[in-house]
């Protein structure tokens, strides 16, 4: 796009110290391609701008931090980054064993394209830490070349640093420099409300930065930064620095030629020059290097030589602080990372993965994620598990500010990231619930368009779309008001007006395939268009139902401080219909991507790389001999803290299963592909489509039929004839429910690397799978050989009647997991089981192959 050229060798300067001031601009600066060097700025209006240092409140700070007991003691990171702390620094990013920034470098030479791919005219890129800017003007270049009119903003806390970088950049003729002078407790609210209503914000946190903060600390800058700077569709580009052999961390942090000790040891004399004194004798202290395996951590510490007094004299008294030999004063820490970690933090964080790009030489990675519309939370079991972690078996050290990890107190400073501690046995919060309702409301409000579709019936065996409208809210108030459930606070329960919704939407409909006038108990609906209630009317409806469950988790949720118990029927009650909206937010998603007249979500869709082949037969797991539990004890008559289930899911059953071997992973539609065309008993699978004036075949998606080259490597979805039809044409079968179960759990146990599960919208779409890693769990439901059917000690539900009953008709099969569409309370709860008609196409469910061994 041909925009009109800026002045290509300016840059100017905001200090944005002083919130009451507001930004102060330090007068524009020439680039080092301009006609002369940038001079220095003249001093804010209140307070120097040259030095960032010269906060009388730092020399206080590096004292109280010193002034503690034995292994207690810490100076500040900061005082590492002086004049000559950079320039050491920067030296330090050269060296061949300091790979981060080569490995960084190297994938953005490889993806900076990629990356300016997802801005648009006018987007503002902000860089937390700016530095150097060496990798920073990879991104840059790439926007140059592709004539996108953006502006740049490189926050950093010291202002010649600022100069440096910016005046060393070059011209630019599309991208404006601004460089925001102040720290990131500063800049954050100042970008908070600095920007225009809708224009796209790419952030960038290069160098693992990351790292220099702990697990809970990262996830709460980040979580901080999402919710006060970023809207929905915003981008967040960060640099993680992978787990990988101790002995090359060892290096990079203490190389041959002593650079990086000097670094370390430069800051005791920074902080002299902070406190005005001699403070601290350098030729007393080493620099104390260590890798933490365990934790996953680099940890740089000074190490007394000797036992001393470190005397600080100020005009309101002397500090004296004793220091004994050995004694470990900690400066910086560096975490690494496993891609789970890496999951885990964005997702504590509410940020969505979209792309991870890996250095070709070494274990880092830059990953590019996005602020959603809505976010849940994966795996949160292991997130809470590495936001709170045990303390160290290994590696440990007498280092109070490193055993904070470990500390239960200190742990409840990320109070206000909601994350539930009594997950899984707690209610759904509030807080889910509206994530869920911007889900619902994002699907049905702007994929669904109101002035064409709702009486669209793209399944003929399903109610039209706004049927769906109505179910959700009144299944919720039929179930409040039936139960009682919130009789403390709304007398008797009455049903929200106008109650003869509840007549029209309380049930959908399953019928036979074969005999479509066999049908499950439901709702009689209007015959015509013209005699359904108006949409407007139903979306009022829809408010007042939510309202009225609103101000009853905002009553339950004032009572409890960590996390609403399913104790009994009420909240009982209340899961059963987050479970049963989340359930139908898939249903109307797989509906959707039947019509062709569906709208995209807000979020784009993002290229696949085209595949010309598919991938080479699945590898197979051979599964022993073993024991597996089907379901949980959780009958509904239990007023105990048990995790909630549905009927079927109850009471839990031992089964014992031969040893079988099993795909590590799903079919994919590239060998559907070669099967339809090696088979002439096989028929297109209904998840395929012709693309429209080609002979070429597409899988529907949300955002229209993608091209089989570009979908080639995600898991087919099929229907369980289908699936079925596949594992007998190549001498396999499908596995039994048991079976199934049995792989997934033989595989946690034995530690094997796997996918991350594609669960909770991390896509809007499947994902590839790949012969690298065993898939367990997401992009597709698994079929099962196994018939859904009642079984000893099966009791029907009384809250739901029917519920699991209405099917034990021989043609529903017991399928199991969760699509890229499921949320994770529902895929992540290793009881839950699903069902469909054998020959039901439309499903999001895909399969694996297995076989018996007999050896």
């Amino acid at each position: 796009m041909d925009t009109p050229p800026r002045d290509s060798s300016v840059y100017s300067i905001l200090d944005i110290r002083n919130p009451k001031a507001g930004a102060v601009k330090l007068t524009q600066f020439k680039t080092a391609t301009g006609n002369a060097s940038p001079p220095t700025p003249p001093a804010s209006t209140e307070q120097s701008s040259a030095d960032a240092f010269n906060d009388e409140d730092l020399a206080d700070t590096i004292i109280e931090s010193l002034d503690k007991p034995y292994g207690a003691k810490s100076i500040p990171t900061f005082v590492l980054y002086d004049n000559r702390g950079l320039q050491l620094f920067n030296d330090i990013t050269f060296l061949d064993e300091y790979y981060l920034t080569s490995a960084e470098m190297s994938i953005l030479r490889e993806r900076a394209a990629e990356i300016v791919e997802q801005l648009e005219e006018n987007s503002v890129i902000i860089e937390l830490g700016a530095g150097s800017l060496r990798k920073t003007s990879i991104i840059l270049d790439a926007i140059e070349s592709r004539k996108l009119k953006v502006t740049y903003y490189a926050l950093d806390l010291d202002q010649n640093e600022l100069e440096r970088s910016l005046g060393s950049l070059g011209s630019f003729s599309y991208v404006e420099l601004v460089g925001l002078l102040g720290t990131f407790e500063q800049g954050i609210p100042w970008l908070s409300q600095y920007f225009k209503q809708g224009q796209k914000k790419l952030f960038l946190w290069l160098g693992s930065s990351i790292g220099n903060m702990n697990r809970r600390e990262s996830v709460i800058f980040l979580h901080h930064i999402q919710q006060t700077c970023m809207a929905a569709g915003d981008l967040f580009v960060i640099g993680f620095d992978k787990r990988k052999d101790p002995i090359t961390i060892k290096h990079a942090y203490d190389d041959r030629q002593g650079v990086t000790r000097e670094f370390i040891m430069n800051g005791l004399d920074h902080v002299n020059s902070i406190v005005g004194q001699s403070l601290i004798e350098r030729s007393k202290f080493t620099y104390d290097s260590r890798y933490q395996t365990e934790v996953g951590r680099h940890v740089a510490h000074y190490r007394a030589l000797e036992d001393m007094q470190l005397v600080y004299r100020r005009p309101q008294g002397t500090v004296s602080i004793p220091v004994k030999s050995g004694e470990l004063i900690h400066v910086e820490y560096s975490y690494k990372y496993s891609d789970s970690e890496m999951s885990h933090i964005l997702s504590a964080a509410q940020l969505d993965k979209i792309k991870q790009w890996q250095s070709n030489n070494i274990e880092y990675a830059l990953v590019l994620a996005e602020r959603r519309p809505f976010s849940f939370m994966c795996n949160q079991v292991d997130v809470l598990q590495m936001l709170y972690p045990e303390a160290p078996k290994t590696d440990v050290l007498d280092c109070q500010t490193c055993n904070n990890d470990h500390d239960v107190e200190h742990c409840e400073n990320l109070s206000h990231v909601s994350l539930n501690h009594g997950w899984p046995k707690s209610l759904p919060s509030l807080s889910e619930w509206l994530q869920l309702w911007r889900a619902w409301d994002l699907v049905t409000r702007t994929m669904l368009d109101h002035q064409s579709m709702l009486f669209e019936r793209p399944i003929a065996l399903r109610h039209p779309f706004i049927f769906y409208l109505g179910h959700i809210p009144a299944f919720l108030d039929i179930q409040l008001s039936r139960h009682a459930v919130d009789d403390e606070i709304n007398r008797d329960s009455p049903m929200t007006k106008p109650e003869s919704f509840a007549t029209i939407f309380e049930r959908g409909i399953d019928p036979d395939m074969d005999d479509p006038a066999k049908c499950n108990p439901h709702s009689e609906v209007p015959a015509n268009d013209d005699d359904w209630p108006n949409v407007e009317a139903i979306v009022e409806y829809q408010e007042k139902v939510r309202t009225r469950l609103q101000r009853l988790l905002q009553h339950w949720e004032s009572k409890s401080q960590h996390g609403m118990i399913c104790g009994g029927r009420n909240e009982r009650v209340v899961w059963m219909c987050y479970e049963h909206e989340a359930m139908h937010l898939e249903t109307l998603l797989y509906m959707l991507i039947q019509s062709p007249n569906t709208r995209p979500p807000l979020s784009p869709y993002r290229l696949e790389s085209i595949k010309n082949e598919c991938l080479d037969p699945a590898p197979f797991s051979s599964i022993p001999d073993g024991q597996v539990t089907i379901g949980h004890d959780d009958p509904e008559s239990a007023h105990d803290s048990a995790e909630f289930g549905w009927d079927n899911e109850n009471p839990s059953r031992e089964i014992h299963v031969t040893h079988f071997d099993i795909q590590t992973r799903p079919v994919t539609n590239g060998e559907y592909l070669k099967y339809l065309k090696q088979s002439s008993n096989a028929t297109m699978p209904a998840s395929w489509v012709h693309l429209a004036g080609s002979t070429e075949i597409g899988v529907r998606s949300v955002y229209g039929p993608i091209p089989m080259s570009q979908a080639m490597n995600w898991p087919v979805q099929v229907s369980q004839v289908e699936a079925d039809g596949y594992a007998k044409f190549y001498g396999m079968r499908i596995p039994t429910e048991a079976e199934l179960i049995r792989f997934r759990s033989y595989t946690a146990a034995s530690m094997q690397q796997c996918k991350v599960p594609n669960i909770g919208f991390k896509t809007w779409h499947p994902s590839d799978v790949s012969n690298k890693e065993v898939h367990t769990l997401g992009d597709v439901w698994e079929w099962t050989s196994t018939i859904w059917d009642q079984y000893e000690g099966f009791v029907p539900s009384t809250l739901y009647p029917g519920y699991s009953a209405d099917f034990f008709d021989g043609k529903h099969h017991v399928v199991i997991g969760g699509s890229w569409a499921t949320v994770p309370r529902i895929a992540e709860r290793v009881s839950f089981r699903n069902w469909y008609q054998a020959a039901y196409p439309y499903v999001f469910a895909g399969f694996r192959c297995c076989k018996s061994n007999t050896q």
